[in-house]
């Protein structure tokens, strides 16, 4: 398979969301076998699950499988913006997808005295990895210094935590363990300005989110037939696996046919962010609904559901559907509030009340709920335009007036030339064509022409380069059209 057109366009370490011109984006092939290391984390900590549902296990589980989600999310972020087809970004990649997958094979000793030691080890390479990606993008894109530094910081304090971590004895070690694994879930938001600067690509990265959600999805359907395979064949059980996968696939159809990608693509960041972290609850929800499933199969012959399998289900539909709720108060679309908090409320109640019903007569109420929730968003709720674009930039109100895209200088920054200066890159007045010098250079006259005419929008003169920044908004805005190169530099 050839590379995608605007990976082979993109032969090196730029910051791939500022080129407009690109169109629509999908995950690419190095993505989607990148994603594979996470099925096999994923089931790591769904099997933890599974071998114990009392408090404790649910309680490893919620812990452990926040540094597995977040670890795609942070490989996936930088894909997002930096992604390329070099053969440096390839190797880090898979040198990523191995610390990933011998992280998954310490899951399950995790918390105790032998397997903490292999457990921070294998965490931090995966850090370490994505670390040395960031300073690749620091060194090679001007542009995306301040918010790579960001990250560098954030997780090499992650990772110095976590080393420091061994030298202390539990239960001191997890509550540093602890401060780490929030410090990161915290570093995309120590400078907010430039998280909302820099975009995302809106096209690529809710498919990135809808993939993941897809690999535990598979989980679930994996424990439903784990737990078929486990007990003897009969109408009952047979019965009981099917709805299970039928909850599987209303999950399914909430979630990509209800769920709105409005939040996280828009420019404000308080949706994204709502977006961002409910992702978490809402795949460790369906995660826990699987193993529900599973041991509800198993349960079948029991007087009525256990309570650990009552609190999966009950508890893991409660919270998948208040997550979801609250991602969709995020994007503004949200008609049946009162209706989904009265399924929430029952979906507890039944952790109670299916403690007096047979097992089979818990299980279809469990899945009347989901059910329910297909037929009432698929009937009655607000449904909202899809967008037409696929810019990962909004335009300002200065757009009008680019319309210069051939610079009026070709021997490069204008001030500098009379001056006999030297400058680092090139920006172009696309409301009159004259070329100054960027913010990195010494005189930053791409500035002053600002300042002096009240031009706002200029755009890189660097080749491959294919973005406009806006001065007087702040912000990077879309650039509909390529920019004639210079014929000389200095």
């Amino acid at each position: 398979m050839n590379a995608p057109e605007y990976l082979r366009r993109t032969n090196g370490p730029r910051l791939l969301t500022l080129d407009t011109l690109m169109g629509e984006r999908h995950a690419s092939w190095l993505e989607l076998f990148f994603d594979l290391v996470f099925v096999l984390a994923v089931g790591q900590v769904a099997k933890i699950l599974a071998d114990r549902t009392d408090m404790i296990g649910m309680l490893r589980y919620v812990v452990l499988f926040v540094p597995v989600w977040w670890s795609w999310v942070g490989y996936t972020y930088y894909a997002d913006r930096f992604e390329s087809n070099e053969t440096k970004y390839r190797i880090f990649t898979f040198a990523g997808m191995l610390a990933v997958a011998a992280f998954a094979l310490t899951l399950g000793n995790a918390f105790t005295p032998e397997g903490d030691m292999p457990f921070v080890v294998s965490y931090a390479a995966v850090r370490l990895v994505l670390i040395g990606l960031y300073v690749r993008s620091a060194y090679y894109i001007p542009l995306a210094r301040a918010l790579s530094a960001e990250f560098i910081v954030g997780l090499g304090t992650s990772v110095v935590l976590l080393a420091a971590s061994l030298l202390v004895d539990a239960p001191l070690r997890y509550y540093i363990w602890a401060a780490a694994i929030l410090i990161e879930l915290y570093t995309p938001f120590f400078v907010p300005r430039l998280t909302r600067a820099l975009p995302i690509d809106r096209s690529h990265l809710p498919e990135r989110f809808g993939l993941f959600t897809i690999i535990v999805l598979g989980e679930a359907v994996i424990a439903t037939a784990t737990g078929a395979s486990s007990v003897q064949w009969n109408a009952i059980t047979i019965t009981t696996a099917a709805i299970g996968f039928a909850m599987a696939a209303c999950v399914w159809w909430i979630n990509f046919e209800f769920v709105e990608d409005d939040a996280i693509k828009s420019r404000s960041l308080i949706p994204r962010t709502v977006y961002l972290y409910s992702h978490f609850f809402i795949v460790s929800s369906i995660v826990a609904i699987g193993i529900g499933v599973e041991h509800a199969i198993k349960d079948t012959g029991e007087a009525h559901l256990h309570l650990p399998t009552l609190s999966l289900l009950g508890g893991g539909i409660a919270i998948y559907l208040s997550a979801v709720t609250i991602v969709k108060l995020a994007a503004g679309v949200c008609r049946l509030l009162f209706v989904r908090i009265v399924t929430i409320a029952f979906s507890l109640a039944l952790i109670f009340i299916g403690q007096f019903l047979p097992p089979f007569v818990s299980v279809v109420g469990f899945f009347a709920i989901l059910v329910s929730g297909v037929w009432l968003e698929g009937k009655f709720g607000e449904v909202r335009p899809r967008e037409e674009g696929t810019s990962a930039l909004d335009p300002c109100e200065h757009s009008a007036g680019a319309t210069v895209f051939t610079p009026r200088s070709t021997g490069g920054c204008e001030e500098c030339v009379k001056n006999n200066y030297k400058w680092v890159h090139l920006r172009v007045c696309l409301e009159c064509g004259h070329v100054g010098c960027c913010d990195s250079s010494r005189y930053k006259h791409a500035t002053k022409h600002f300042h002096k005419t009240d031009h706002a929008i200029m755009a890189s003169l660097e080749p491959g380069e294919n973005w406009a920044w806006c001065y007087a908004d702040e912000r990077f805005v879309p650039l509909h059209h390529y920019i004639e190169q210079p014929s000389a530099s200095s």
